[in-house]
């Protein structure tokens, strides 16, 4: 069995709640890189579309993108409170 763990204020705490025996015999390895966990599920990345007369000539900066997100966020908000745009 494996149950993943930290140290906290010197002791090992572990991050599931799960009971061992008292006495059990117990292994701590040192994790020297973080820990990734995989979806067992595969799933596509969803990007948000972008409406353009012309495809690909957008410069899409992560300040543009987060504006058009933000805007998007707005539409949807005022659609949920039926005000008009």
């Amino acid at each position: 069995m494996e149950i993943s763990g930290h140290i906290q204020n010197g002791v090992v705490v572990l991050d599931e709640s799960v009971v061992l025996p008292e006495g059990a015999a117990v292994t701590v390895t040192l994790r020297t890189g973080p820990v990734i966990r995989v979806s067992p599920v595969r799933q596509p990345v969803q990007l948000p579309l972008v409406e353009s007369d012309a495809p690909g000539t957008l410069e899409l900066t992560n300040d543009r993108i987060a504006e058009i997100l933000e805007a998007e966020d707005i539409e949807a908000l005022k659609a949920q409170w039926d005000v008009p745009s």
